[in-house]
């Protein structure tokens, strides 16, 4: 295998045709298809079906594309360490975070460190939490931020939060008169919930499936910004987290405490056989001290 090939490669699962690819690469859309076939022969797998006279990826090239990433993200982190070496920057930090600390709360704490650390060159990327957990344990990224509970190989961890989850309501909401809302409170009603696939929403479902209480999930979203962005806009009510409620305060949607508590623990995970550099320690005091002022003040938003 040559580089030249992963590439044309990996261009062409991107852009989805040769011809982008080439364009990418500056080079002809024939030497693209080439790359292509001299890789295809080299691993003995068929990359692409070209029946239909487009390049469809097959299921190997899909999955070898998946192993190819770790590839470049691995020289593309080569990349950037000659590049600060040359330019003589401190370093570079690349971050992965769930979107619920990476929307705003992430980017405020870049900006308040880089006024201290103009040199530091950073990167963050918003994915999931499984795939966080995925991109630390494959050394793709300095630090990453996700929600517990972790079971990747490869990864050191530290608790980062520790926070219960609310219930967010439209201000004119039958429940909003109330401290605490219980699952009792939710039979029959109108929810906005978070995805499945979130730790959040199983513990919820666990909750209200013990009480015996089963509401209306009008609407799903990944994200607890969707939930409120919903909640907003009168479609139900649904459980977020503390971070993004400070995104939405003075929105026309209220807070409450939700009982028996359903916890949002996050954690800071590091690659375990990478090397923390200054500039992953000097960001975290950073973010830390953020954390603080904003759980500080999002406490006060529950207050009646």
């Amino acid at each position: 295998m040559r580089w030249r090939q992963l590439t044309a490669f990996r261009e062409t699962m991107v852009t989805g045709t040769a011809s982008g690819a080439a364009e990418i690469m500056g080079i002809s859309q024939p030497a693209v298809s080439r790359l292509i076939d001299a890789l295809e022969e080299t691993l003995s797998i068929t990359l692409f079906d070209r029946r239909t006279g487009r390049m469809v990826p097959t299921l190997e090239a899909r999955l070898f594309y998946a192993e190819l990433q770790n590839a470049f993200a691995g020289y593309d982190r080569l990349v950037a360490a000659a590049e600060d070496i040359r330019l003589g920057r401190r370093g570079s930090l690349h971050i992965a975070s769930m979107p619920a600390l990476g929307l705003n709360f992430l980017p405020d704490a870049i900006a308040r460190f880089r006024k201290v650390q103009p040199d530091v060159k950073i990167r963050y990327d918003l994915q999931l939490s499984m795939r966080v957990e995925e991109w630390v344990s494959s050394q793709q990224v300095d630090l990453g931020l996700a929600e517990f509970p972790f079971e990747r190989p490869g990864i050191e961890r530290e608790s980062f939060c520790e926070t219960p989850y609310v219930m967010a309501m439209p201000a004119d909401h039958r429940l909003s008169g109330r401290s605490v809302v219980t699952p009792g409170d939710l039979e029959g009603e109108r929810m906005v919930s978070l995805s499945p696939e979130t730790v959040a929403r199983r513990l919820l479902d666990t909750c209200l499936a013990e009480a015996g209480v089963t509401p209306q999930f009008v609407c799903e979203t990944t994200y607890a910004a969707g939930v409120c962005a919903l909640v907003m806009r009168g479609q139900g009510i649904g459980l977020t987290d503390m971070f993004t409620v400070t995104d939405f305060a003075g929105t026309g949607i209220v807070f409450r405490r939700f009982e028996p508590e359903i916890l949002f623990r996050v954690g800071v995970l590091y690659p375990r056989h990478l090397p923390r550099s200054r500039a992953t320690g000097e960001f975290m005091t950073t973010l830390r001290a953020k954390r603080n002022e904003l759980l500080s003040g999002a406490q006060q938003l529950l207050a009646l």
